[in-house]
């Protein structure tokens, strides 16, 4: 009858769990998502200019996303600093300047990341809808992949068009 060679037992999970580490630190050590970089502070001193983005006629229908920045009496929850009507304007006008530099849905998350002041930050909102007049005016008269401001009850709202 033959025999059997002897068998290495036990070798194989150590060198699975020493791989596993292995990858493990790399991964930690060579991490390729980083966070977005903080977005600059560049003052602008150009007025807003409401006619980049604005269509010649408005469309009946449009999906956009938007940045609510709010002020004092405006009865939202602002997640900043209190500020007065004045302030705000010049927040959002700072805003859009920063989107018109760089108009890209990375820097419009970022931004919106930094300063949308909504509960729902991130959401997506179809026009026709149950939103404020002149939200719905401006997102069906702005081009796609612009923003425009507008103010409402809320506070000021750069809405950017999506389709």
């Amino acid at each position: 009858m033959a025999r059997k060679p002897p068998q290495k037992k036990g070798l194989l999970m150590p060198l699975l769990g020493a791989a596993l580490i292995g990858v493990l630190i790399g991964v930690w050590v060579y991490n390729p998502f980083e966070p977005a970089p903080p977005i600059p502070t560049i003052e602008f001193t150009d007025p807003y200019d409401d006619s980049w983005g604005r269509l010649s006629e408005p469309n009946s229908r449009a999906t956009v996303t938007h940045i609510l920045i709010a002020w004092d009496g405006t009865n939202v929850n602002t997640q900043k600093a209190p500020r007065s009507k004045e302030e705000a304007r010049k927040l959002v006008e700072q805003v859009w300047h920063q989107y018109k530099a760089n108009p890209t849905e990375a820097n419009w998350k970022n931004l919106q990341r930094v300063n949308n002041e909504d509960s729902a930050p991130h959401t997506s909102y179809d026009i026709p809808g149950s939103l404020v007049q002149p939200f719905q005016d401006t997102g069906k008269s702005t081009k796609v992949g612009h923003a425009r401001i507008c103010e409402s009850q809320f506070g000021f709202h750069l809405i950017r068009r999506e389709k």
